[in-house]
């Protein structure tokens, strides 16, 4: 099974035999939230946060969100890779928790038997029409915080940065799954999915001036379910290679809150328990982060 990222256009219903084939996936478990004293984006300058890929493990990218929201730190950039870059574009353009949570329940993620890749492969307008609503057409420029989206080129392998232009198709090319769409054209470059070179896009952020940089990782880990079949061990083997990117890559930011969530939505998806983790961790963390 492949997870694809498609968008609802009502609300979906509760998550079914789902099992944890994801091509790309982005989750420490659960744990109470700690005091921390409240802060203002002066008084923590130049924070930004890489949000990695990872599938439905993404709602907890919101947990990190309300954590921020709780103890008053306005993130000075953020950068997304696949659900990073749909989650950190909604909270780039300064929507409030509740309003990215509404839109976050009309992203669907639909199982696809494996004869689903020899099928055409098709643009995901949805989603990006759907992010263009929730930050009201604004192009990337014009987001009040800083933010881009990271792509990977379907010709030359390399990672791609999008820090301008409309932010709906910046978010498509990111979370653009090569099994299930069509390369996304800007400029010179045939996008999909930016997990492939960037599951943590902390070289991303940093591009946009961060100077503390927070690596959020909510992969999945290969040791979360033990593969049986030969389509299991084909993904079981992109999540080795992803894991080990992700790990070079987080090594460069200042902080990493590295989350394991599978647990939450191995028999159902849980979505409170999802952001309640992300919460937590951040809060975990919140003492660092509103230093002076």
């Amino acid at each position: 099974m492949l997870l694809q990222f498609v968008v609802s256009r009502s609300e979906p219903s509760e998550l079914q035999a789902m099992r944890r084939r994801a091509f790309v996936t982005v989750a420490a478990a659960t744990t109470s939230a700690v005091a921390a004293p409240r802060a203002t984006a002066a008084s923590s300058p130049k924070i930004g946060f890489a949000l990695g890929s990872g599938a439905l493990h993404g709602w907890a990218h919101i947990g990190i969100v309300r954590g921020c929201a709780r103890i008053g730190l306005q993130p000075f950039a953020i950068a997304g890779s696949n659900v990073g870059a749909a989650i950190g574009a909604l909270w780039a353009a300064g929507l409030p928790v509740d309003e990215i949570v509404r839109i976050a329940h009309r992203f669907e993620w639909q199982t696809a038997g494996a004869l689903s890749l020899l099928g055409a492969r098709r643009r995901n307008d949805a989603l990006r029409e759907e992010i263009d609503r929730g930050v009201r057409g604004r192009s990337i420029a014009d987001l009040p915080v800083r933010f881009a989206a990271v792509a990977s080129d379907a010709n030359s392998g390399e990672s791609v940065i999008l820090d301008a232009g409309p932010v709906g198709l910046a978010v498509e090319a990111s979370c653009a799954a090569p099994a299930a769409n069509e390369p996304v054209p800007i400029g010179k470059h045939r996008l999909l999915d930016g997990s492939l070179t960037a599951p943590v896009p902390v070289r991303a952020v940093r591009k946009l001036g961060a100077q503390r940089i927070v690596a959020v990782d909510v992969a999945y880990r290969p040791h979360e379910e033990a593969p049986s079949s030969s389509s299991d061990y084909a993904f079981q083997a992109v999540h080795i290679l992803t894991n080990t990117l992700a790990r070079e890559q987080t090594s460069g930011a200042e902080h990493l809150i590295k989350l394991d969530v599978h647990h939450l939505m191995r028999k159902r998806l849980d979505v409170d328990a999802l952001i309640d983790a992300g919460e937590a961790a951040l809060m975990k963390l919140a003492p660092v982060l509103v230093q002076k």
